[in-house]
């Protein structure tokens, strides 16, 4: 059932994401980059609050509810949690911005640059309060229920930008889009939350919570410092166009990374209760596959994106080819996040989140440090010292440096935990997908295929043909065996989908 309901996540990412470059791509076709980068930086900019509207909490939810305590006093401690946590994010991001502008005489590149930002705190407002429902299906793994939403509001949200970008009507419309979907998110979200218990919070399940999640505040802040700082040093040192252009790298980049999220989504519950059980052998058993599946399907699609890079710009972004050089760099975070998230997982699971904080703070440390050092040319409050000026290259750089630092933190703390050896099939894996990228550059370069490659179908075929060559391999070593094609088709079963997701929306 884990592998069915990762599919049907990823399955609602495919489609999500698929609507989400519809959008995109009228964004490349109807608007400029500038536009793009200025929603893209008031996004990542109120993001970085957000670190105070979250403080583990949505963690400790999962966790309390994955252990069997009453449900009902679970959602009424979190949901009054969460409201105060939404309300201390709102306050200090707007004692932020007085600060930045009337004590230290500063501001924002333009006055619409500054809107967005207040817009999108409204964006984030409804988000988090959304995700309070979506938290608890995760933790229930009613995955149905908690997909249904995510895919109406990004319809919603899709439908809205394609009217804003081909109207032309600017950066303020765009970010305003973002609300539209929000609020499809959380109506939708309401609607199937109607039938859970909500009851009175308690002084000791609050405190309960707390315990587990203030631990965690740290890796929460760090990830999202992690996941946001770059956009916002891109437009500190360079300019909107550039946040534009590593925008649209990054939401093509994280497409592949729902694979990791879908699995890692269900891992937790389903390891809290293996450890609870003291079923250290299964939680082994558990990361192995888990990984071993991670890595067979991630490798081949960040090294095909790799190769593929210009002329995936070329097609599916109108021609932002300054893209390019970001997005044969940014692919390879993904896949070290892929190989480390069933150890990261397995670590929080088991009850250790200080470890897991340990490895974040690591990440986030050697992450903004080298942001700071790739991305500026100079820096003038320093006396103009001179730096590497890479702009969003270097922020690329940084992101898969400091996911490479994680993924070895984890290993190493797995072990120590539960013996859990490396799978080697994942050399097999990198092996043959090492092979096919080499064989579609070939192609591409050598024969000088690349011009002849100028419509979606186009890049569609060359990237079957990539498969087609990695299946082959994979098959030639027994790596992909008939248990695996089997798997995978039982997985994918549109009937059984069907009638898993019918089973849980009828709450059955």
């Amino acid at each position: 059932m884990i592998a069915r309901k990762s599919a049907l996540i990823v399955a609602t990412n495919i489609i999500n994401g698929a609507l989400a470059y519809v959008a995109l791509f009228f964004i490349t076709r109807y608007m400029e980059p500038d536009d793009y980068g200025i929603v893209a930086f008031a996004m990542g900019f109120v993001a970085l609050f957000t670190i105070f509207g979250r403080m583990g909490f949505d963690q400790a939810h999962i966790k309390k509810m994955s252990e069997g305590k009453d449900p009902g006093i679970c959602i009424g401690t979190f949901f009054a949690s969460k409201i105060g946590l939404i309300g201390l994010m709102t306050l200090i991001t707007l004692v932020v911005i007085f600060f930045w502008k009337a004590i230290m005489g500063r501001g924002f590149e333009t006055s619409t640059h500054e809107l967005a930002i207040y817009i999108m705190m409204g964006y984030w407002a409804i988000k988090l309060i959304t995700e309070s429902f979506i938290t608890t299906f995760r933790a229930k793994k009613e995955i149905a229920k908690a997909n249904v939403p995510i895919f109406l509001g990004t319809l919603i949200r899709v439908a809205v930008t394609i009217y804003v970008a081909v109207g032309g009507f600017g950066a303020i419309a765009l970010a305003f889009t973002y609300i539209s979907g929000e609020i499809a998110y959380l109506l939708s979200a309401l609607y199937l939350f109607r039938i859970y218990p909500i009851k009175r919070p308690t002084h000791t399940y609050f405190k309960d919570y707390s315990k587990f999640a203030f631990p965690l505040v740290i890796v929460v802040s760090c990830s999202i410092i992690m996941t946001n700082i770059d956009k916002v040093l891109i437009q500190l040192f360079w300019d909107a166009a550039d946040v534009g252009f590593y925008f649209a790298a990054f939401r093509l980049t994280v497409f592949i990374n729902m694979f990791t999220l879908a699995i890692g989504t269900l891992l937790f519950p389903t390891f809290s209760m293996l450890h609870a059980d003291n079923n250290i052998e299964g939680i082994r058993r558990l990361t192995f596959q888990s990984e071993r599946y991670l890595s067979m399907i991630i490798f081949p699609i960040v090294l095909g994106m790799v190769v593929l890079a210009e002329p995936a710009v070329f097609i599916l972004l109108s021609g932002w080819m300054p893209v390019v050089p970001i997005l044969q760099i940014l692919p390879f975070f993904v896949l070290l996040a892929a190989l480390g998230r069933p150890h990261d997982v397995q670590i929080v699971g088991m009850g250790y989140p200080k470890l897991s904080r340990n490895r974040v703070l690591i990440m986030v440390c050697f992450n903004v440090v080298l942001n700071i050092i790739l991305i500026p040319k100079d820096i003038q409050m320093l006396g103009g010292i001179q730096l590497a000026g890479m702009g969003a290259k270097g922020a690329a750089i940084a992101t898969v440096i400091s996911y490479g630092i994680g993924l070895v933190y984890n290993r190493i703390i797995a072990w120590k935990l539960t013996k859990v050896k490396v799978n080697p099939r994942i050399l097999l894996h990198g092996l043959a997908a090492g092979v096919m990228a080499t064989i579609l550059y070939n192609i591409l370069y050598t024969f000088n295929m690349i011009e002849f490659l100028t419509r979606w179908y186009h890049l569609l075929a060359i990237s079957l043909l990539g498969l087609g060559i990695y299946l082959v391999i994979l098959f030639l070593f027994k790596e992909f065996t008939k248990i695996d094609f089997h798997f995978f088709i039982d997985t994918l079963n549109i009937k059984k989908m069907i009638q898993y997701i019918r089973k849980e929306l009828k709450n059955k």
